[in-house]
């Protein structure tokens, strides 16, 4: 039975503003629509369970081109493989679709990409904490001498053993 692996997914969404950006005036509020944008994203996922609570590893990071606005950030979960943890990161961004959406947006499109997680940092915290594993698994080996009994090693027999 797999327990599942820790899965860092790179997630990316594609939102359209519901911006025109035609005229001068409008043309120079788009910096503060964009910053109002990115606070709005925040808020929505601070307020969320699961991705103000310690999935969503890495900072948020902004993209603009105009109207179209990027979103990528790491979102970290143990999962039984890739597809699955893709799937749920991609199921977390839906789970909040409204709310982002509040704002005047729409979602376009939304890309995950998983891959496994670095987990030697837990491997050296282990070693750390109940010594190294190289140690616990080079026992000496089990061999048997010509009158059947085990012994641990190749030493010579002590008198008392004889």
């Amino acid at each position: 039975m797999d327990d599942g692996m820790d899965y860092n997914v790179q997630t990316t969404v594609h939102f359209r503003l519901d911006f025109d950006g035609s005229g001068e005036f409008n043309t120079l509020l788009l910096p503060d629509v964009q910053k109002q944008f990115v606070q709005h994203v925040k808020e929505v996922y601070e307020q969320d369970d699961t991705l103000g609570n310690g999935y969503v590893s890495s900072d948020l990071n902004f993209r603009f081109d105009g109207r179209m606005v990027q979103l990528e950030y790491t979102f970290s979960c143990h999962d039984e493989n890739e597809a699955e943890a893709e799937s749920f990161s991609a199921y977390c961004v839906r789970c909040v679709q409204e709310a982002l959406e509040g704002f005047g947006c729409k979602i376009r499109k939304i890309d995950c990409k998983a891959e496994e997680a670095d987990m030697t940092w837990l491997d050296r915290l282990e070693d750390a904490i109940f010594g190294p594993r190289d140690s616990a698994q080079k026992q000496p080996p089990v061999a048997e001498d010509k009158s059947g009994k085990t012994v641990s090693s190749k030493k010579k027999n002590s008198r008392q053993e004889r």
